[in-house]
């Protein structure tokens, strides 16, 4: 694997944070026998993104998984995992090429999903809906882990699956945010204006700013939301410079 421009550092970091963790999961979560590593899919696709395209999902939790999230996503996932998955290609393909995709294909799918960072609040599997108390029992025993991972990648963008549990407590807790969200309740022209919470931060890179955006569920999202989705990054100007890239 040939990691340039630094990401062989954020690799050396990631396998360092994992090992604490796990240590730290073995110790004070005994009651899960598994612990789920997870964050950058693919470090050669990651490292070939353009500037401002570094793209972060944060979820709650995987769905029965015994081993790495990032492993899984990056050999190809499972026959079902689509369901999840398909969505979070649109959300990239929208942030990186600015076109909505009706149709995700196999390979694309799979291509798409390396070019980003996906992490869980909590690092265990659970089951086809998530208990939001438990998940956030755990994230705030390991919320000092989480802010390391999250600002480890330094990401230009990070998109919260799953509307507020996970959208709050990124703002809360990790980030410890006073900014307040845009909240699209209030806007004035429903045509061209977001339908999506969304927020720009300083707590997580080092001389740039990230914009945080809460978007649904995978799983559950319909087209309106990458259509949403895109109203920001317009609003952002991040569709703009692409195009004039």
């Amino acid at each position: 694997m040939d990691l340039i421009n630094g990401v062989s550092d954020i690799f050396d970091e990631e396998q360092l944070l994992m090992s604490e963790w796990e240590k730290r999961w073995k110790e004070c979560h005994i009651e899960y026998p598994y612990f789920n590593q997870d964050g950058i899919v693919s470090y050669e696709k990651w490292s070939q993104l353009p500037e401002g395209k570094h793209i972060l999902v944060i979820l709650k939790e995987t769905d029965a998984l015994e081993g790495s999230l990032a492993e899984f996503l990056r050999n190809g996932g499972s026959d079902t995992y689509y369901r999840t998955w398909n969505n979070v290609a649109r959300w990239t393909r929208m942030i990186l090429d600015g076109i909505y995709l009706e149709r995700v294909d196999r390979e694309l799918l799979d291509n798409s999903i390396k070019e980003i960072a996906a992490i869980n609040l909590k690092k265990y599997a659970g089951g086809a809906r998530a208990n939001n108390r438990e998940v956030k029992k755990i994230a705030l025993e390991d919320v000092d882990l989480l802010r390391r991972q999250v600002r480890l990648y330094q990401p230009d963008i990070i998109l919260t699956g799953g509307w507020g549990m996970v959208s709050d407590f990124l703002h809360d807790h990790i980030l410890e945010e006073d900014r307040a969200w845009y909240d699209p309740r209030k806007r004035k022209d429903r045509e061209r204006e977001p339908d999506l919470w969304y927020f720009r931060t300083d707590k997580v890179c080092e001389g740039k700013s990230t914009l945080v955006i809460s978007m649904p569920h995978p799983n559950r999202a319909a087209k309106k939301w990458t259509l949403e989705l895109q109203k920001v990054l317009w609003k952002e100007e991040i569709l703009a410079k692409a195009m004039k890239g």
